[in-house]
């Protein structure tokens, strides 16, 4: 089976599973990039600094940058509207399925358009979800269908990452029997390994950020904008024992002075973390709060859940379901966006209850396993008819 692969840029998450996949007998994937974006540094407004990830993002699989075009020859542009030369060229080289997350990138119609010349099928990939969707005015989403629902046309194969997610995609005309879920994967195996520290290693890492040794240690990681509400657990930690709960803020951006001034002495804030050492950092924390107010499919709840930590999570995030990675009163608590009592009952209850935090733990890393580039790989395959799901 013949997979072309095309995607705005190397992404972190992704190309565990191009590797997997390339593995696995009877695929032959290549995967053809809009952009060089973070295979250099590169400036993130949502971080508010330039980096570049630390992970090999090309390794173990194939791959082609094609050139961009227009508005600009800027090889790290992955702007949706921009467009890239040597479409067509690839998608009549006969591949069975063309893969695409989205359907905002101006590229993405052209690849559409193309399969159907070509007699390619349309693999569609991504983690809007409806709880976001159904905030918004009936006019927007009524034109918003008309547009969204040619391209669904078009495509053969929808791979869903969760069940609002599902709702969405069928909410936009998705028919439910092209509909299968699969992951944004994880590399599960990475964040375990690397969280496995040896005690006094683990100590000495507390020591260094200033952490007490018998505190209760709270984690927020992600980027610090408004929809990610990050002053919701300063809030939350004002109203716990400061003396028993330390907050641990990993990840910059726009609003992380603000939080600083807000936040109280029994609070730290590490800054931006690269992937390698990422799993070191969030392997200190106890609990994970994802507060936000807006959030398709929160990858950092399936990194810590791989590493048993359960998760505080605000009814906002589009992972939450029967069939997603989080499970409520299984791998964490849900709690209304926004309340911050509620938010901070939660921290307590795990924090006061090492069974429940126990048994929370392992049936996360149960669910975050489903989410391994292995298992994702399986459902992708199962998706276009080659194998069982996992």
């Amino acid at each position: 089976m013949k997979i072309a692969v095309f995607l705005t840029h190397p992404i972190q998450h992704y190309s565990p599973l191009w590797k997997e996949l390339s593995t696995r007998e009877g695929v032959e994937l290549k995967v053809f990039y809009y952009s060089r974006h973070g295979t250099e540094t590169t400036f993130d407004p949502g971080f508010g600094m330039g980096f570049k990830w630390d992970v090999d993002l090309l390794e173990g699989y194939e791959s082609e940058f094609l050139p961009r075009q227009w508005p600009t020859k800027d090889p790290f542009n992955s702007r949706w509207h921009g467009l890239n030369q040597g479409i067509d060229r690839v998608l009549a080289e006969g591949w069975d399925y063309a893969f695409v997350t989205g359907y905002s990138q101006v590229n993405n119609w052209r690849i559409a358009n193309a399969c159907q010349r070509h007699g390619v099928k349309l693999v569609y990939h991504s983690d809007s979800n409806f709880i976001t969707e159904a905030r918004k005015p009936r006019l927007q989403r009524a034109l918003k269908k008309s547009i969204v629902g040619r391209f669904f046309s078009k495509v053969s194969v929808f791979l869903a990452v969760g069940d609002h997610n599902v709702d969405y995609l069928k909410y936009y005309g998705a028919p439910s029997e092209a509909i299968h879920f699969c992951a944004i994967p994880v590399d599960t195996s990475r964040f375990r390994s690397g969280a496995e520290l040896p005690d006094e290693e683990k100590l000495a890492l507390r020591r260094s950020l200033g952490i007490p040794e018998s505190a209760f240690v709270v984690g927020f990681a992600g980027k610090m904008i408004d929809i990610k509400r990050p002053q919701d657990m300063v809030a939350a930690l004002a109203v716990l024992d400061q003396d028993r709960f330390f907050g641990l803020f990993i990840g910059g951006g726009p609003l992380e002075e603000e939080t600083k001034r807000a936040a109280g002495k029994n609070v730290k804030f590490a800054g931006f973390i690269n992937q390698l050492e990422m799993p070191r950092m969030l392997s200190l924390c106890d609990v994970l709060v994802v507060s936000s107010e807006r959030d398709a499919h929160p990858l950092a709840v399936t990194e810590v859940q791989s590493m048993g930590i359960p998760v505080v999570l605000s009814d906002r995030c589009g992972c939450a379901g029967p069939n997603d990675v989080f499970r409520d009163g299984e791998s964490g608590i849900l709690y209304p966006c926004g309340d911050v009592q509620k938010l901070a009952d939660a921290v307590k209850r795990i924090a006061d209850d090492d069974a429940l935090r126990s048994q929370m733990g392992k049936r996360g890393r149960v669910l975050a396993e489903l989410h391994s580039p292995e298992n994702t790989a399986s459902n992708f395959m199962h998706a276009i008819g080659m194998n069982n799901p996992v």
